[in-house]
């Protein structure tokens, strides 16, 4: 029996070599598959695009400045490949140019004197993350440079190391330089806020208590809300009404507080009318001279002869009052060395000469101390002001400065959040740099009126 012959070509044609040709059911489901999942994507897409615009390809809600024009993209990005005569803009860069962001904002720049480099806006501003204040930038931005800052001119007027808030930041400045001479000197004023804090303080009207609201007032703004600082501390408003000018019994207008030429002719002025309009007044005193008690210490005035010299006593009599009684407890005559206040001049009969009225020490009371830092009061009214003013309670002096340091600032600033990451802590405030610091100056950026309605709202 012979053996049948297998080659290779034999064996080969037991095969079918064309079997990928045919579709089989397996690879069918799998091209119908791929095809509904394209077909699928590309309705996603034109149906997303018509309903949402560009917020389809926007990697995150936008800030509520900038939610008007949402869907206007090409109005910051720049596109890939810009738009020619026959072609059309292809995508959108990430990075937004300063260009984009200096066509609606006007900002000073950031001590260009000293800065070696200046960050793009995007770099420190960052957009597409929902969040309601573009300015909380995060402390990175700004210890990048002050942590281990450098000056090109070689001198540094602020703390070269400063890590962060919590336990790098140096005591505030105004509370580390500040002298006993220039406190003094900022005030010029002799005022003592524990006597005026006692409970049960005897005046004119009665026993009061006063507050710290008594005679620090907010500032209201222009939109009459309170704005982030406190006025400066008025007579008129705060102390006239326990601290009267009255000076003469016949006059029922009080001396305004004002320099002491302006208060000698509107007393001199007030006599004289008074004089005028009441001669049967001044004829009886004259007549009558009365016997009143003068300050402790002074010299009893001779009675007038006529009209002119009863104008003239009164006027002197009211000076002294003035001089000595109102001003003196409080303000300091720079012509006199004595230091228990303005001291009164001579009583006579002749009007005293304009030489000796009393050179008033001016009060330069700053109207803001930490000028370098921003400070809302409103948002920390909810605290008792003696919380972060306690020295406040028991100060005997004018001179003393009764601002807060950072250790009280520290009480809930203590660096346990930062801005733009996880929500703050329970207990704990922010402590990022910008809540008290501007990095472009202390004026206000301003809007440049560069764009048309229809180029910002939403298409």
């Amino acid at each position: 029996m012979s053996i049948r012959s297998r080659t290779t070509k034999l064996i080969a044609r037991r095969h079918d070599l064309n079997y990928f040709k045919r579709m089989s059911p397996l690879r069918a489901w799998q091209w119908w598959l791929a095809l509904a999942a394209l077909v699928c994507a590309t309705a996603w897409f034109s149906v997303t695009t018509l309903a949402h615009g560009n917020l389809a390809f926007s990697s995150g809600p936008m800030s509520s400045s900038h939610a008007v024009f949402g869907q206007r993209c090409e109005l910051c990005h720049v596109p890939v490949i810009r738009a020619t005569r026959w072609t059309p803009s292809f995508g959108r860069r990430a990075r937004v140019p300063d260009s984009a962001c200096l066509s609606c904002h006007t900002a000073a720049p950031h001590h260009p004197a000293e800065a070696a480099s200046t960050p793009a806006c995007s770099a420190c501003h960052t957009e597409h993350t929902g969040a309601l204040h573009l300015a909380a930038t995060a402390d990175s931005n700004c210890t990048r440079c002050h942590a281990q800052l450098r000056s090109r001119t070689g001198a540094l007027s602020v703390a070269a190391n400063i890590p962060n808030f919590a336990s790098g930041h140096p005591e505030f400045r105004e509370l580390r330089t500040a002298s006993t001479a220039e406190r003094s000197a900022a005030f010029a004023l002799r005022f003592n806020h524990d006597a005026h804090m006692r409970p049960g303080i005897r005046t004119l009207h009665g026993i009061i208590t006063l507050e710290c609201q008594s005679c620090h007032l907010p500032t209201i703004g222009a939109d009459g809300r309170q704005a982030m600082g406190f006025a400066p501390v008025s007579f008129d408003k705060s102390c006239r009404s326990c601290h009267s000018l009255d000076f003469d019994i016949h006059i029922q207008t009080e001396a305004p507080h004002t320099t002491p030429a302006e208060v000698r002719d509107f007393v001199t002025q007030t006599i004289t009318g008074f004089a005028q309009s009441h001669p049967d007044v001044v004829a009886a005193e004259i007549r009558h001279w009365p016997s009143q008690p003068l300050l402790p210490g002074q010299i009893q005035m001779p009675p007038p002869h006529s009209a002119a010299e009863w104008i003239a006593n009164r006027v002197d009599r009211a000076e002294v009052i003035l001089w000595r009684g109102k001003c003196g407890p409080c303000h300091r005559d720079l012509n006199q060395s004595a230091p228990s206040g303005v001291t009164p001049i001579a009583l006579t009969t002749t009007r005293p000469a304009a030489s000796s009225l009393p050179r008033i020490e001016p009060s330069q009371q700053p109207a803001r101390w930490f000028a370098d830092a921003v400070f809302s009061h409103p948002a920390h009214q909810a605290v008792e002001c003696a919380e972060c003013h306690a020295k406040a309670l028991t100060s005997f002096s004018g001179s003393d400065v009764l601002m807060p340091t950072i250790a009280t600032c520290r009480r809930c600033h203590d660096g346990s959040s930062s801005p733009q990451g996880p929500p703050v802590k329970t207990g704990h405030a922010e402590s990022g740099c910008f809540l008290c610091h501007l990095y472009h100056g202390s004026q206000p950026g301003r809007l440049a009126a560069t764009h048309k309605l229809a180029d910002l709202v939403s298409r």
